[in-house]
């Protein structure tokens, strides 16, 4: 008697290893969750997409020159960068992810979204943990995996 094994084949979607568009992230104040909330474009959304496109050129274009330097047999000394240049950059890259967030009243004034507002907000030491919620948010590896669909 001839004993066959077949092995189990695994199958799957493309679509099953898509990231999310857009996640929501509930705003929370010293640990306590908002009913303010949130939305960023996805790892596979077409601004994030073009955000890495120029970041990526940016960086290539400032290693070509260096390299362009070296070759020429010129010193090549990098600039120093600035913290408040530095940090710029980092809500600049949170800003150019943000989508909107739902209506606010801060300091009993309509905050509209705009990247301008979002950029004034983040951009102040004193509200650090917000800047460090979103940069989590849009870090952390589940933020943008898709829910189940519910039964």
């Amino acid at each position: 008697m001839t004993k066959t094994t077949e092995a189990a084949v695994s199958n799957f979607s493309f679509t099953d290893f898509e990231d999310a568009d857009t996640a929501t992230m509930t705003v929370a104040i010293h640990g306590r969750p908002t009913d303010w909330v949130w939305t960023f474009a996805g790892p596979g959304h077409e601004k994030t997409i073009e955000q890495n496109n120029r970041l990526t050129k940016e960086r290539l274009h400032e290693e070509r020159q260096i390299e362009q330097r070296r070759l020429n047999g010129k010193k090549v000394t990098l600039p120093e960068e600035e913290l408040d240049d530095v940090r710029a950059k980092s809500v600049r890259w949170v800003v150019n992810r943000l989508l909107g967030w739902t209506p606010v009243i801060i300091d009993g004034t309509a905050y509209p979204f705009s990247p301008e507002n979002a950029f004034k907000l983040l951009i102040d030491p004193k509200r650090a943990s917000l800047f460090v919620q979103a940069t989590e948010f849009l870090t952390a590896e589940g933020s943008f995996t898709p829910r189940s669909a519910g039964t």
